[in-house]
């Protein structure tokens, strides 16, 4: 049986069931998810590098943690790619970063799409991370629903309003052909990546659905991390 591990932020006891279902909903029949909390990293509060930085290390050393515990492959919670690239040092197995293979997929399916975020404060470091990403050229914008993550559950009508209101300004003023929601507490923990495609016409992806399907995916083939572009810096 597959196994991935999903790399957990802090949440408390309500926020954190809310978020683990979303990922077994996400995830294939048959396929193990063991949930593993990274005590260094507090959910909503990631909005700029700083944060991405500060808590690399600590998501990197968990997934090795799980390599050594017999996982397949490797999926940090969240868009920002938590410690994706540094764990990819120290593991074999995939270790796949949400918001990078999200984007990269909605290049392969459009010209241009739109990015939806949180905040106004994300905006900046998205537009770096679309970029580290190789997906900067289709991007036509980021907007944002100006609301912050532990808030969505509660003020879903509010969010799911600011959400449809974005997403037909990135169609009529931006030409925008799809919108990828970089935000797993919008999509699809609160809103569903279905029916806003339904309501709005042209397709919004749900990114952690992606990235569960390609983990499961790159762990059943077999495929492991490139050592040309990730040198073994595993202790010795």
């Amino acid at each position: 049986m597959t196994k991935i591990t999903v790399l957990m932020n802090t949440y408390t006891p309500g926020h954190l069931d809310s978020r683990q279902s979303a990922v077994l909903a996400a995830t294939s029949g048959g396929v193990e998810v063991d949930f593993t909390e990274v005590t260094e990293s507090h959910g909503g509060g990631a909005t700029t590098n700083f944060h991405r930085a500060a808590v690399a290390i600590a998501f990197a050393r968990r997934a090795a943690e799980a390599e050594a515990a017999g996982s397949d492959a490797v999926v940090p919670w969240g868009t920002l790619d938590l410690g994706v690239e540094e764990a990819r040092h120290i593991t074999r197995i995939p270790v796949i970063g949400p918001g990078r293979t999200a984007a990269n997929l909605a290049a392969s399916l459009v010209d241009r799409f739109g990015v939806m975020v949180y905040g106004a404060d994300q905006v900046v470091m998205f537009r770096k991370l679309l970029r580290a990403w190789g997906a900067e050229s289709r991007v036509v914008g980021i907007r944002h629903v100006n609301l912050r993550p532990m808030e969505m559950e509660s003020r879903r009508d509010e969010l799911r309003q600011r959400f449809i209101a974005e997403s037909r300004r990135f169609v009529a003023d931006d030409g925008a052909e799809l919108v990828l929601p970089l935000g797993f507490s919008m999509v699809p923990v609160t809103l569903s990546a279905a029916e806003l495609t339904d309501e709005l016409r042209v397709p919004v992806l749900d990114p952690l659905a992606i990235v569960m399907r390609v983990a499961e995916a790159l762990a059943a083939t077999g495929v492991r991390n490139s050592r040309v572009a990730y040198p073994d810096a595993s202790p010795k």
